[in-house]
């Protein structure tokens, strides 16, 4: 009796879904379309990989590292940990850094202050992470 119940209901449940309702094997997005996106995020992703890393490589970074007592190679290492918000955010500050003609007028220390501030930004990501 209540095998048929069960047999019932579940035809009574199949009966009442509405015309035209998604299939099985329908999707809102196609693989193509998923696979293009995964492949933008990871292009955009090494994009401010690089960004970060060679703002990273240049003797000031060196000499803020120094300055806050950070070992830059193990900065550098954790930058690859950082989510894809985060290592965006960071890529941004430095081009800004790097490219932007009110930062290149600043004088040398403001500029090694921007760099450390910088730099345990990184630290401070990298450690929440773990």
């Amino acid at each position: 009796m209540r095998k048929g119940l069960a047999v019932l209901a579940a035809a009574a449940a199949i009966l009442s879904l509405p015309a035209g309702s998604a299939d099985a094997g329908d999707h809102i997005v196609t693989p193509d379309a998923v696979q293009s996106r995964l492949s933008e995020a990871a292009a955009q992703r090494a994009q401010d990989l690089a960004a970060v890393q060679d703002v990273l490589s240049t003797p000031l970074a060196q000499e803020a590292a120094a300055s806050v007592g950070a070992d830059l190679d193990r900065v550098r290492a954790g930058v690859g940990t950082l989510s894809d918000t985060e290592l965006r955010d960071l890529a941004s500050r430095a081009s800004v850094l790097q490219g932007d003609p009110v930062a290149g007028a600043m004088d040398r220390n403001m500029r090694l202050l921007i760099m450390a501030a910088l730099i345990l930004v990184v630290i401070v990501l990298v450690l929440a992470i773990l």
